[in-house]
Order: C-alpha cells, then structure tokens, then sequence
C-alpha cells in the first residue's frame, strides 16, 4: 500500500513542480532589464538609472551585473516624468528660459549695432598695463564668474566670442595668481546684464554692477 501511495502522489508532485516553473518563467516575463524600460518609456537608459538611484523606480538585482524592474512600475513613468518634477512647472520653466534667450538675443544685438569709437592715444589708455600686478580698476574674470556661479568654461567661450568685453594681459592678483582675463567697471556691468536671471547665477552686494561700482568690494 505504501508504494501504491507513493507513486500515486509521484504526478502531484511534478505537476507542482511544472506549475512552480510556470509562475516563476511568469514572474520573470514581468520584468525587463534597464534598456528595455528605457525603450518602453521613451526614454534614456541613463534616465531610468538616475531614476533607480533617487529612489523613483524600484528595481532588483537577480545578479551582480544584472539589474530589472518590473513592468507594472513602469506604469507612472513618461518622458519629462522621470526626474519628479511637476510637468506644468517644467514648462513654466521652459518659457521663462525661451524669453531670456530672446532677450539675450537681443542684447547680443544691441552690442554689435553700436558704434565703434574711433582709437585715440589717451593718457588712460597709456597708462594701462598688461603686466605687473592687477590693476585696482580690474577684477579677475574667472574669480567674478565663480563668485556669481557662472560656469567658467561659458565665461570663456563668450570672452572669446566677443559678448563679453574683458580686458587681456598678464598679471599676478593680490593672493598670487597669474590672471590673463580681467573685467574693469564696463565688464562687470556686462557681465551681469548676460547672466544675471539665468540659473544658477546668484547675485552679489554689489549687483547690477553699473559703471561705478568699486573694486574694492570684489578683493
């Protein structure tokens, strides 16, 4: 009888197991890895692991070098909804963005419309050194920009491109740098009608920087 039993309950138990195997090839059919979510969403790989990271989208890791999450989870995730901010926020964003390049556009405008005046031989001007130490009347530009959160990389391409007016030489600053790009009182003002409402730019006590504004608060 106990044999009988026991190869009776023999198809139960590979039935279970078939069953077992079926739920488990189910469950995993339910997850996709980090570039096929990033295909269902419209969206970067990159995106879904920064969104993995801050916590946004929950994943597991069957593997070492394997990482899934699973497709009911994806649900709630669109392109623009991934780094949780509010859609209408973004584009309240966006459009103040677009409405400063216009106004950035046309300043760049402005500058290049106006008159060059012509070169004469003034005593400021022969006074003005490129070497020796920093003259008062300047300010370091990359000091300035780090002191307002403005990119140097950005300060320079648009020293360069000619939307800012910095003056070029080679002098050694107060603490020892050598400094090659300096903003007088012109400079500064130009500087901070270019960046100023445009993120992350912080102003200084001193902001707008017009034409009289010392040097001394600048050090």
């Amino acid at each position: 009888m106990t044999r009988t039993g026991s190869a009776s309950s023999n198809p139960d138990t590979v039935s279970g197991r078939e069953e077992e195997q079926d739920r488990k090839r189910e469950r995993e059919s339910l997850y996709v890895t980090i570039q096929q979510a990033a295909r269902r969403c419209g969206v970067s790989s990159k995106t879904i692991q920064r969104a993995i990271q801050a916590g946004i989208l929950p994943a597991r890791y069957p593997k070492p070098n394997r990482c899934e999450i699973a497709i009911s989870d994806l649900e709630c995730i669109r392109p623009g909804h991934v780094s949780g901010h509010d859609p209408e926020l973004l584009e309240q964003r966006v459009v103040a963005l677009e409405v400063r390049v216009q106004q950035l556009e046309h300043l760049i405008v402005e500058l290049l419309d106006r008159p060059v005046a012509p070169k004469r031989q003034s005593r400021a001007k022969a006074r003005e050194r490129t070497t020796g130490p920093l003259p008062r009347q300047f300010v370091s530009l990359l000091v300035f920009a780090e002191r307002h959160c403005v990119a140097e990389a950005r300060v320079r391409s648009h020293a360069e491109m000619g939307l800012l007016p910095v003056k070029r030489g080679e002098w050694t600053d107060t603490d020892g740098p050598v400094v090659i790009l300096a903003l007088d009182a012109k400079g500064r003002h130009a500087f901070y009608r270019l960046y100023h409402g445009v993120p992350p730019f912080i102003e200084c006590d001193l902001c707008p920087h017009d034409y009289q504004d010392s040097v001394s608060g600048h050090g």
